[in-house]
């Protein structure tokens, strides 16, 4: 008996450890739609050189445009960004974003949330600084 709960044992622990290792090999994307949508949570698998712009599209329909130096999601599943009014903006890890969607290299085990939320940047584009 007590070789048997040293296998169980053994079982159980290396189960947990190759879930717990493999949890980090993945990727999770949050959309909050700002109440027109029901919210979206994906769990993907990380890949190395994964952007932000590639993880979403792998989970929702993405339309980006260019303006200037700057590159903006303008909608997630057909819920359009508003200029002056409600927007795409990205977190990680809880983090604001400090670079575009296109350029931003996810990490194993990062947590990815867009929001559809007030415009805090469009009246800035042509300034350095947002909100």
């Amino acid at each position: 008996m007590k070789h048997f709960g040293r296998v169980a044992g053994s079982f159980i622990f290396f189960i947990f450890l190759s879930t717990a290792f493999c949890a980090h090999r993945n990727v999770m994307i949050e959309i909050d739609y700002g109440g027109l949508h029901q919210n979206l949570e994906v769990e993907i698998p990380w890949k190395q050189g994964i952007t932000v712009l590639e993880a979403l599209q792998s989970v929702a329909k993405v339309e980006t445009q260019q303006k200037g130096e700057y590159f903006l999601v303008t909608s997630i599943d057909k819920v359009k960004g508003q200029a002056g009014n409600k927007v795409w903006y990205y977190h990680i890890n809880g983090k604001h974003a400090t670079s575009f969607a296109n350029t931003c290299v996810l990490n194993e085990g990062d947590r990815m949330r867009w929001e559809y939320t007030k415009d805090v940047c469009s009246r800035m584009v042509n300034k350095e600084v947002c909100e």
